[in-house]
């Protein structure tokens, strides 16, 4: 089966290694599950594939490409972080390696997780991304782009991974052999990172998290708020998941208010959400997802977490 989502991204490549145009250093960005590593072992083999005329690269039958499948193919080597970091002896073991030219074809490096390069590693990595053998090929993953120095983000070309649809997480999910009827609203929720949406699918206790963010959100009695508090403050490990939920509802009440009951990310709700819209103004609302956002934001700064619960059980 064939590489799904990304599309942009995969044809650029495919049209540089039909055309022999590539650079030859990239990194791939985006977040945390969006497919970075996966993406980076498919166009690996896309260029190590040897049937460069193939309707579709990787073609999956040459040698190369068997070899690559079984990890075992002689032009590939994966840099990852054995501990915490990835540290100056595994980069430098990059660069004995790329020093030695192929039989054939290509080399191709893939660092996974790159901002956990030390700062030696990265330094240690620049002569090679300034002065490359023509036959090779860098290829980073990262999460965080900017705690790369900024001497490699100037020798790299940088693709930015986008969110997949709905229709491609369906299709992710049915090549993972993983049942998505009647979960829609799970995959709406990821934002479209396939790594978020399969998590909430194994999380026991999303729906449990849901029932009570609903509860909260659509049964404003007093009594219901102060329970509310107290969930959030004995399961911290859910405030993140029941904060996203929060946020959905609140656009999917705005979405109401302008008449656009079709992109629903809580469908199932549709009737509830109708009812919620019409009780508070855009205003309203629009503070609530704002105020999230804030608690977010000061999370990030180490904001007191019970602090965080009262704000946003004020909304």
């Amino acid at each position: 089966m064939d590489y799904i989502g990304q599309t942009e991204i995969i044809d650029e490549f495919r049209k540089g290694i039909r055309h022999d145009s590539l650079g030859h250093a990239f990194v791939l960005t985006g977040e945390k599950g969006i497919g970075k590593k996966t993406l980076a072992h498919y166009i690996a083999k896309a260029l190590l594939c040897t049937e460069k005329e193939s309707v579709r690269l990787p073609c999956g039958c040459c040698r190369a490409c068997k070899s690559f499948d079984e990890y075992v193919n002689p032009n590939l080597m994966v840099i990852r972080s054995e501990t915490k970091n990835i540290v100056i002896k595994q980069i430098r073991d990059l660069i004995d390696d790329i020093g030695i030219r192929p039989l054939q074809g290509r080399k191709v490096y893939v660092i996974e997780d790159a901002e956990r390069m030390t700062v030696q590693a990265q330094n240690c990595l620049l002569k090679t991304l300034e002065e490359p053998p023509d036959y090779a090929i860098i290829i980073l993953t990262t999460s965080n782009y900017e705690s790369l120095l900024l001497t490699i983000r100037s020798r790299v070309v940088r693709k930015q991974l986008k969110p997949s649809t709905i229709n491609e997480l369906k299709l992710i999910a049915q090549k993972k052999g993983i049942d998505t009827n009647g979960k829609e609203y799970l995959l709406a929720l990821s934002r479209g990172i396939p790594g978020i949406a399969f998590q909430l699918m194994a999380d026991k206790d999303f729906e449990k998290n849901r029932e009570e963010t609903l509860n909260f959100i659509f049964d404003e009695n007093i009594s219901t708020k102060l329970y509310y508090n107290q969930y959030l403050s004995k399961n911290r490990n859910a405030f993140a998941v029941c904060t996203d939920i929060l946020e959905s509802v609140y656009r999917d009440a705005l979405l109401v208010k302008c008449s656009l009951e079709d992109g629903l990310i809580n469908s199932d709700k549709k009737d509830n959400i109708m009812k919620y819209a019409k009780m508070h103004s855009t205003i309203d609302i629009t503070e609530k997802i704002s105020r999230i956002e804030k608690v977010r934001n000061n999370m990030k700064r180490n904001m007191n977490y019970q602090l965080a619960v009262d704000y946003i059980t004020m909304l």
